[in-house]
C-alpha cells in the first residue's frame, strides 16, 4: 500500500520539523512544508497531497483557517487542525470548513497517527459515498428522465384513443385523462386533474360514479356499466364504462383505470334494426304463406300465423324448441336429400312432398327452402317458405285419370272401328253383286256409314295432337 503524502503547514520551525520526524517515522510521506496561508494554499494545488495538517495560526495575513476553507473550495484535500489553544470561538470558526480532525499541541505521536488514520479512512469513506451518490443521482435522473419519456408517451398513446380514457387514485381524485375525455366532460386537463366526480361532473352522474368507485375498490376486477352522459353539446350519450383497478401493494389497489366507449350509435342502430323486425315479422304475419326458420337441430326460431294454424301447434310449445314437420314416411329420403343438396353455392331449392294431416290425413305440400352459412361453410340455419297445394294435386290426379279414361275410350273406338269396317265391306261386297232396289239401299247405308266413321277416324287422329300438347305442356298423361 502506498504511503500517505502529507503536507505540514507550520511557521513554527522547530514544530515543523519535529512533525516532519514524526510523520516520516510513522511510514508517511511528508510532501512539503510551508509556514503561511497563502504558501498552502499553492501548495496544494501544486503538490496534491492526501492530507494536510494545518496550524490553525499562522504568520501573515491568511491564517490556518482561511486558507483550509480556499483550499476546501477547489479541491478534495482532508485537513486536520493544529492549535495551542482550544478557543470555542475559533473551534466554531474552525468547523465552517469541515476539518477531519483536531490535534492539540504538545502532541503525542499515538494520538497523530490515529487522528490521521481515522482522517484518511473517513475521507476514503466519504468520496466512496460521494461516488456512490453521485452515481445513484446520475441512476435517479436517468430514471427520471425514462420514466418522463414513458409518461409522455403513456399520455401521447391514451391522446390516440378514439374513446374517452381517465385514471385516478384511491381517494378517487383524477390522476390524469386524455385529450377525448376533456372533449366529453367539457373542461381542461389542468381543471380535472386532482378534483373528484363531484366537482367536475352532474351530480346523479357524480352519484352513480362514486358508489361504483368505492365498490370496485373493495372488491378489485373489472367493472362493466352502461349510463346515460350528458354531452357539453347538449346531446345525451349512451356511454358503456368499463373500469379495472391498478397498482397497489398486492392487497390494496393503488387507483381506477376506466375507458368510456360511446355506444349511441349502436343503440340507436339496435333499435332501428328491432323496430324494422318488428315491422318485418309484422308483415311476415300477415302472410298466407307457411314461413319458418329453423336451427339444424330443428330448433324453431320464428313461425308465423299460418304456419302455426296449419299444423296446429302454439308458438309457445313450438319457438325455442325441436320440431320436426310430419313428412310422409315414403317421402322422408327426398326430403333429407334435398336439404343436404344446399350448399354456399346453391343455397336455396324447392321440393314438394307430402306430411300426415290430423287423423293421418296426406296432405301435399310445396317448400321454397334457402340455407344460411357461416365464414367456414358450415349451415347455421335454414328458412322454409311453404304453400298447401293438396288441392291442386287432386286437379291434377283427376285430370290423369280423365285422361287415362279419354285414352281408353279412343282405343276402345279404334278397335270398333276396325270392328265394324270389316263386316260392313263385306256387307257392301255382297250388296254389289245385286242391282235391284233393296240392294241399292243397302250400299247407300253401307256408304253413310263408312263416312260417319272415316270422319271418327280423322278426330281420333287430330285427338293425338292435343294428348301430345298436354303431355309436353301440362304433364298429363305422362
Amino acid at each position: 500500500m502506498t504511503a500517505a503524502r502529507i503536507l505540514i503547514i507550520e511557521d513554527e520551525r522547530i514544530v515543523a520539523e519535529d512533525l516532519r520526524f514524526t510523520l516520516e517515522q510513522l511510514g508517511y510521506t511528508v510532501a512539503g512544508s510551508v509556514a503561511t496561508g497563502e504558501e498552502a494554499v499553492e501548495q496544494a494545488k501544486t503538490l496534491a497531497p492526501d492530507i494536510i495538517l494545518m496550524d490553525i495560526f499562522l504568520a501573515g495575513t491568511m491564517d490556518g483557517i482561511a486558507a483550509a476553507e480556499t483550499i476546501r473550495a477547489s479541491a478534495d484535500i482532508p485537513v486536520i487542525f493544529l492549535t495551542a489553544f482550544v478557543d470555542p470561538k475559533i473551534m466554531e470558526k474552525a468547523k465552517i470548513t469541515q476539518p477531519y480532525g483536531y490535534i492539540l499541541k504538545p502532541y503525542e505521536e499515538r494520538e497523530l497517527h490515529t487522528v490521521i488514520e481515522i482522517a484518511l479512512y473517513k475521507h476514503s469513506a466519504d468520496r466512496q459515498l460521494r461516488t456512490m451518490n453521485e452515481e445513484l443521482e446520475r441512476r435517479v435522473l436517468e430514471r427520471t428522465v425514462a420514466l418522463n419519456d414513458q409518461v409522455r408517451f403513456l399520455q401521447q398513446l391514451i391522446d390516440t384513443i378514439p374513446s374517452p380514457v381517465f385514471y385516478k387514485d384511491r381517494s378517487m381524485k383524477y390522476l390524469g385523462c386524455n385529450r377525448v375525455f376533456e372533449s366529453y366532460v367539457g373542461l381542461p386537463k389542468d381543471a380535472i386533474i386532482g378534483k373528484t366526480v363531484d366537482e367536475i361532473l352532474p351530480p346523479d352522474i357524480a352519484r352513480l360514479t362514486h358508489e361504483k368507485d368505492e365498490y370496485l375498490l373493495s372488491h378489485e376486477g373489472i367493472q362493466v356499466y352502461q349510463l346515460r352522459f350528458p354531452h357539453p353539446d347538449k346531446s345525451v350519450r349512451d356511454m358503456l364504462m368499463r373500469k379495472a383497478t391498478f397498482g397497489g401493494n398486492g392487497t390494496v389497489p393503488a387507483g381506477i383505470i376506466g375507458v368510456m366507449v360511446d355506444i349511441t350509435d349502436r343503440i340507436r342502430m339496435e333499435e332501428a334494426l328491432r323496430e324494422s323486425e318488428k315491422r318485418f315479422r309484422a308483415v311476415v304475419q300477415d302472410q298466407s304463406e307457411l314461413i319458418y326458420r329453423f336451427r339444424v337441430d330443428r330448433v324453431v326460431l320464428f313461425a308465423n300465423r299460418a304456419f302455426l294454424e296449419f299444423f296446429r301447434r302454439e308458438e309457445k310449445d313450438t319457438v325455442g324448441y325441436i320440431y320436426r314437420l310430419p313428412v310422409h314416411p315414403e317421402d322422408a329420403d327426398a326430403v333429407a336429400a334435398h336439404f343436404a343438396s344446399l350448399v354456399p353455392a346453391r343455397p336455396s331449392g324447392m321440393i314438394e312432398y307430402r306430411c300426415l294431416g290430423p287423423g293421418g290425413k296426406v296432405l301435399w305440400l310445396q317448400w321454397n327452402n334457402r340455407a344460411f352459412f357461416d365464414s367456414s361453410g358450415n349451415v347455421t340455419e335454414y328458412q322454409s317458405v311453404g304453400r298447401d297445394i293438396t288441392r291442386k294435386k287432386e286437379i291434377e290426379e283427376e285430370q290423369q285419370r280423365s285422361y287415362r279414361q279419354i285414352e281408353e275410350n279412343l282405343q276402345q273406338f279404334a278397335t270398333l272401328n276396325d270392328h265394324i269396317r270389316n263386316p260392313l265391306s263385306v256387307i257392301a261386297m255382297i250388296a254389289g253383286l245385286k242391282d235391284d232396289t233393296e240392294s241399292r239401299r243397302i250400299t247407300e247405308k253401307v256408304r253413310e256409314i263408312d263416312e260417319i266413321l272415316g270422319r271418327l277416324h280423322k278426330g281420333y287422329v287430330e285427338s293425338e295432337k292435343v294428348r301430345m300438347f298436354l303431355r309436353i305442356h301440362y304433364d298429363i298423361g305422362s
